[in-house]
């Protein structure tokens, strides 16, 4: 095989974008994630402070949490992540129960 056949196969292989793109577009969504995390927390942390309810933005988070731990598991079989995914979503159960019965 030559380079260009190479290449044409790896393209193929990963559906038309190259290693780069994907690895790019793996930090960007990292950065991104990290972001929303940031000023999550910043704003849980000033409404626990403050005695607000945090019950609803903590369903929000860990929604996100039981997400990638399924697909995860999914992509991957790793059972540690499915573990982190069942327990996320206890989580988003638990905290949106209490956030629509202090709502009620």
């Amino acid at each position: 095989m030559d380079k260009e056949e190479i290449l044409e196969k790896n393209r193929e292989d990963n559906r038309g974008a190259d290693e780069r793109f994907r690895i790019l577009n793996q930090r960007q969504s990292s950065v991104m994630v990290g972001a929303m995390l940031v000023v999550w927390a910043a704003l849980f942390l000033w409404d626990f402070a403050h005695g607000q309810d945090t019950s609803a933005p903590a369903a929000i988070m860990l929604s996100g949490v039981a997400a990638m731990g399924f697909f995860q598991f999914y992509q991957m079989r790793m059972k540690l992540s499915l573990v982190c995914g069942l327990l996320a979503a206890f989580g988003v159960v638990s905290f949106a129960a209490k956030h629509i019965m202090l709502t009620m």
